[in-house]
Formats: C-alpha cells, structure tokens, sequence
C-alpha cells in the first residue's frame, strides 16, 4: 500500500498519512506537494498525481508527534535487524538490549536501547558494547514520528525519497 510522508513546514518527517487525508489537505489547501508516486488517487469526479511526500504550510508543534516507547517502535526504528551484527532478524528472534545494561544503570528508552539477534545479547551480556568489543551498527535515536504513524514494511511501499528527511 502508498502512503504520503507528511512534513512539518521546517521539513521535519511527522507522519504518514491515508489518501483521505492526502485529499483533504490538497482540497484546503493546507500543503505543498515535495514528491509524487507514479500513480493517481482518483475519487468521484477527481483525479490527481498521488503524493509520496506533502509539506505543510503551516509550523504545527511536534510535541504531540514523539514516540512512546514500545517494542514495536524499536523494531521499526532498527528495520527488525540486529544493531550488532546486521542480521535481518524475524519475529521471533528479535531481543531487546539495553547498550547500558540495567545492571550498570542504565534506562529502558530508545536512546538505550536496540533490538539484537539473542546471539549478540548473549554474547554482549551485562557489558556495554565498548566492554564487550561488539560495537553498534548506527547510535539509538528517538524516532521523529509516533509508532503509530510508522509503514508496516511487510506490506507497505518504500519511496526512496523519504530517506532525505527519516533519519533512522
């Protein structure tokens, strides 16, 4: 399924949004087309190019955008693959390490935490990544847009575009 990345007006990533959505801020007026897919979005007696990325005229606050942490934020976050060794990892085998383990004090938040294969957080164990000499694939960032808000990569289309402006 095509989605449309929705950008602040600072060209910060916020959401992906529905067509519906796509229409109705195109029919207001409330946005400016970056990028288009290579189709339509039709509807009654309408057709136009379908966005892949929209940017909003207006400054909204993005406070209301963050992220809470879950698993499955992570999952996404880290593109379900081991931030130790690269491995593209399925359901059931994705771990949850803490880069400063809790035993050492460290915090259960995205800037802490990454999904590994259980392999490299075993191996990893209650070190951190400098004492286990495993280092990490890229350094835990809080995603810019809420979890509900993220593809569903297993279904959804990847605009390579959007890469310009989703910093993982």
């Amino acid at each position: 399924m095509k989605k449309t990345l929705l950008l602040n007006s600072s060209y910060e990533a916020l959401s992906f949004i529905s067509e519906i959505k796509v229409l109705k801020f195109i029919l207001k007026e409330k946005v400016d087309i970056i990028a288009n897919w290579n189709d339509y979005i039709i509807w009654g007696n309408g057709k136009i190019q379908h966005p892949s990325i929209l940017k909003l005229k207006m400054h909204v606050n993005i406070a209301a955008f963050k992220a809470q942490f879950s698993r499955g934020s992570l999952v996404k976050r880290d593109r379900g693959t081991c931030q130790y060794c690269y491995k593209k990892l399925k359901h059931s085998e994705i771990t949850i390490d803490h880069v400063i383990p809790r035993a050492q004090g460290g915090k259960t938040s995205f800037l802490n935490c990454v999904i590994s294969c259980n392999s490299c957080n075993n191996k990893k164990a209650n070190k951190t990544p400098e004492e286990a000499k495993m280092p990490l694939i890229k350094k835990p960032i809080h995603p810019s847009f809420s979890n509900h808000c993220y593809l569903n990569y297993k279904y959804d289309l990847w605009n390579d575009e959007w890469d310009n402006y989703i910093f993982y």
